[in-house]
């Protein structure tokens, strides 16, 4: 199995050829979030990977913290020998993208956001996490797994598949992701994201619609998409369209 090097050691899984192409999941889901995005390897390399202390990853070292999560992301690239990849988060895996982005422009060829938000602060994104780092910490990992199971796969296999692999999430390290992506603001570093940038939301998520407009004022390169009939599990659960509207903006902006 591919692991980076140094500890703790990182789960990864690496598709196809060419362009890289980097997915960081929201906390415990890991790789699997993003079974339905490795179609994509005909054009481009994919990249999927367990967060530390989530699923096949090993536990953190250290409390977890922005810098040690953009860290991480890093190592995958250097453990890959990939001086540059478009970087793609969703949910608060997006949190990490964007914080990647502005940190290390050097290494990033585009940025994707899907359900993307650049701080918590609407009231229910405020309670999910909130419930998020309730659960951790009362140890109800096998609860945590069945509820993000069903609620983002239709296909009983590939639900029960992800179950298995959140099951192993360490709670102590995921009360620390869900405390650091709760605290994180990165509405400083938006102008620093020189980057083209992808927004990718579900028409009916509405909540997280609101973080579209200062994206639009702070970066130079944005484009917006919306999928139909969606909320928030866009890449489970309408992947053909999110994985068509990835496609399409790589061809357009990477010339693909």
């Amino acid at each position: 199995m591919p692991y980076t090097k140094d500890k703790p050691s990182i789960y990864f899984e690496k598709e196809g050829n060419g362009p890289a192409l980097l997915f960081i999941p929201p906390p415990a889901m890991g790789h699997l979030t993003f079974r339905y995005q490795r179609k994509l390897q005909k054009w481009c390399t994919v990249i999927t990977f367990d967060i530390r202390g989530d699923c096949r990853s090993e536990e953190s070292d250290h409390p977890i913290n922005m810098e040690l999560l953009i860290k991480d992301v890093l190592r995958i690239l250097d453990t890959n020998e990939i001086k540059k990849a478009i970087i793609c988060g969703y949910s608060n895996g997006g949190v990490i993208a964007q914080a990647f982005a502005s940190l290390y422009p050097e290494r990033t060829l585009g940025l994707i956001l899907i359900g993307g938000y650049y701080k918590v602060s609407s009231f229910l994104l405020r309670q999910e996490y909130k419930l998020g780092i309730w659960v951790a910490k009362k140890r109800l990992i096998n609860i945590l797994a069945l509820a993000l199971s069903k609620n983002h796969f239709r296909n009983s296999d590939a639900a029960n598949e992800i179950y298995q692999e959140i099951r192993k999430t360490d709670p102590s390290s995921l009360v620390r992701q869900y405390i650091t992506g709760l605290k994180y603001i990165n509405t400083n570093n938006l102008e620093q994201i020189n980057v083209p940038l992808l927004l990718i939301y579900g028409a009916h998520d509405f909540y997280i619609h609101k973080y579209q407009y200062l994206y639009e004022e702070k970066v130079k390169d944005v484009e917006i998409a919306f999928i139909e009939k969606s909320k928030h599990q866009v890449p489970t659960k309408y992947y053909n369209e999110c994985n068509a509207i990835i496609l399409n903006w790589m061809k357009n902006k990477l010339l693909l």
